[in-house]
């Protein structure tokens, strides 16, 4: 075990220490003004390169790390994005799983040593691997297919053994391609709600809840929890193409319905089951042949207290103001601006127009440029955005939110994403529209 530690520890150490290298270079050659795009280019190949080879090998929060990546590279220039989405969008559905020894090993632990009875068949290949465990295809005895999700035995001690390296891989990474975005501060927060996925029976209750909320919906296909127990969580096989499939080849008419339905399934939970989605990266989705979006993966969601306004209504309202200085009023009544504090409203008023383009059209194409203006525009903006309070427990659903987004810009979907919101949220929020279009 400790040999294993250490071996984890050298690989991660040398991942920030390459793309600092890397970094040093590229500056380097910038001042002697040697920085062509093709040098460029190749400096990001390789490394895309480390990235995937070293988080690709590792468990716990480095593949999370990835996959947040292969979201957020909508923000680099093409020529560059296209590097890191070929390599990073692999990490979603090319973790390596383990042994066939480990599978007998949590199974007998978590279900008994008799648990191969409750199965028809088994299939001991695991049918994908995922950051925290891996998904077994198997047959449940009354014929039903199912998925078998287990937990990795050392998930939660290679999990917070990453913490420290993965928060500083990250802020160096974000230095190289994309130096608006805070990487330390979506590290830390990531690693934080990961650690609550390692809790299959929080996991269960949440996509239960979430099934009992959509049973009704022909939109919406969330599979059935079928048993639970400690590192084993089994439940319905849903079938259907990978949103990741439809981001890289997918007709317009298969984004543009993929878009819909995750715009839908944002704005609708909370109003449904008191729940939101909390981990919207495109391995947690299927589009199937019925037109449905079969959604996975629930051991990240943001609960909702009953009787007060949710983060997307509060988001909304503020990309909704009419002016600054109704901009102004919104922010202090939601608490993100704190009393006494004064700050330009026109450049806070700039910042979310560019931030909430979305809700200014019937119909908002979602593509790199908009993502970039956004995170240009929170750039030129820092001073004033400093000056704004975001209350912590909206943290979580923010970042939710901030992914949905990022997937939306690459499926390049073209979606009625404020009537959508509009449709779930309160009427205080329609008649607030209303006042504008």
């Amino acid at each position: 075990m400790r040999f294993q530690a250490l071996n984890r520890m050298v690989r991660l150490s040398a991942l920030p220490l390459g793309i600092a290298g890397r970094a040093g270079l590229a500056s380097g050659l910038k001042v002697l003004g040697r920085l062509t795009d093709e040098s460029a280019l190749e400096l990001h190949e390789r490394t895309a390169d480390q990235l995937f080879e070293v988080l690709g090998g590792l468990r716990g929060g480095v593949m999370k790390f990835g996959q947040v990546l292969s979201v957020y590279e909508a923000v680099l220039p093409p020529s560059i994005s296209d590097v890191y989405r070929e390599r990073l969008a692999r990490l979603q559905d090319a973790a390596r799983p383990e042994s066939v020894d480990m599978v007998y090993r949590v199974m007998a632990q978590d279900i008994g040593p008799t648990w191969q009875d409750l199965f028809a068949s088994f299939e001991f290949d695991a049918a994908a691997a995922a950051s925290l465990g891996q998904v077994h295809r198997a047959v449940w005895h009354d014929g039903r297919s199912v998925a078998v999700k287990l937990q990795y035995p050392d998930a939660r001690e290679q999990l917070l053994g990453d913490r420290d390296l993965l928060v500083f891989a990250m802020r160096w990474f974000t230095s190289l391609v994309a130096p608006e975005l805070d990487g330390r501060a979506l590290a830390v927060e990531l690693m934080d709600r990961i650690a609550e996925e390692l809790d299959y029976e929080h996991e269960a209750q949440a996509q239960s809840t979430f099934r009992s909320g959509f049973s009704t919906d022909s939109d919406f296909h969330i599979p059935e929890v079928i048993l639970q127990n400690g590192g084993v969580l089994v439940s319905e096989w849903i079938d259907g193409t990978p949103l990741a499939q439809i981001i890289s080849s997918g007709s317009q008419t298969e984004r543009d319905r993929a878009g819909l339905l995750l715009t839908r399934l944002m704005f609708s939970g909370i109003p449904r089951c008191g729940l939101m989605h909390g981990d919207p990266h495109p391995g947690n989705f299927r589009l199937q042949d019925d037109g449905r979006l079969g959604v996975l993966d629930f051991g990240a969601v943001h609960h909702h207290s009953p009787g007060t306004e949710s983060p997307l209504q509060k988001w909304m309202r503020i990309h909704l103001a009419d002016d600054s200085e109704q901009l102004l009023h919104i922010l202090r009544e939601l608490e993100f601006l704190p009393p006494g504090i004064r700050v330009d409203a026109e450049r806070l008023k700039d910042l979310f127009a560019r931030t909430g383009a979305p809700v200014h059209t019937d119909l908002f194409k979602f593509d790199a440029a908009y993502l970039r203006d956004a995170l240009g525009g929170l750039t030129a903006s820092m001073p004033v955005g400093l000056s704004l309070a975001f209350p912590p427990n909206l943290v979580q659903a923010q970042r939710a939110l901030g992914v949905a987004i990022g997937v939306l810009c690459q499926l390049e979907a073209e979606v009625p994403f404020r009537d959508e919101g509009i449709r779930w949220l309160s009427p205080t929020l329609q008649n607030q529209s209303h006042s504008q279009y």
